[in-house]
């Protein structure tokens, strides 16, 4: 079941996307495109798409699948895998594994907005439970 702006970028392979990675893929997209001064119905016509679901990947309403993303990144002139690590279909060989529990809850994609902020807003008190109790003097 999909929640809170996940889902599905290709029903067929049904990958999961968050509405962080879509958005920050929305910006890297927009600025590459423009950067290569295609129009979003030349991008579209360039990879075998519509100019609408160029529009729709830019507003961060859905995101193209992993054999699309390849394309957009050869058409583009970027990296291989640089728009595919910002939706996740590929480890980020840049972060390597997650440095905290925020990092990880917000790259969850099974979990919806409101359980995220829940379980950072745990983390912190913890942290700052864990910081009071230790600051006490035994006695």
């Amino acid at each position: 079941m999909l929640q809170n702006g996940d889902q599905p970028c290709d029903r067929r392979h049904a990958v999961m996307t968050t509405r962080a990675q879509r958005d920050l893929f929305r910006r890297a997209l927009r600025r590459a495109r423009q950067e290569c001064g295609l129009s979003q119905r030349g991008l579209g016509r360039a990879i075998g798409r519509t100019h609408g679901a160029v529009w729709q990947w830019e507003q961060g309403r859905g995101a193209p699948d992993p054999a699309t993303v390849a394309r957009l990144e050869e058409l583009l002139r970027l990296e291989p895998n640089a728009l595919a690590q910002l939706l996740g279909y590929v480890p980020s060989p840049e972060t390597g594994p997650m440095v905290s529990v925020v990092e990880a809850v917000d790259a969850d994609p099974r979990l919806g907005e409101s359980e995220r902020e829940l379980l950072t807003a745990v983390y912190r008190w913890l942290v700052r439970h864990r910081s009071v109790k230790a600051e006490k003097p035994r006695t």
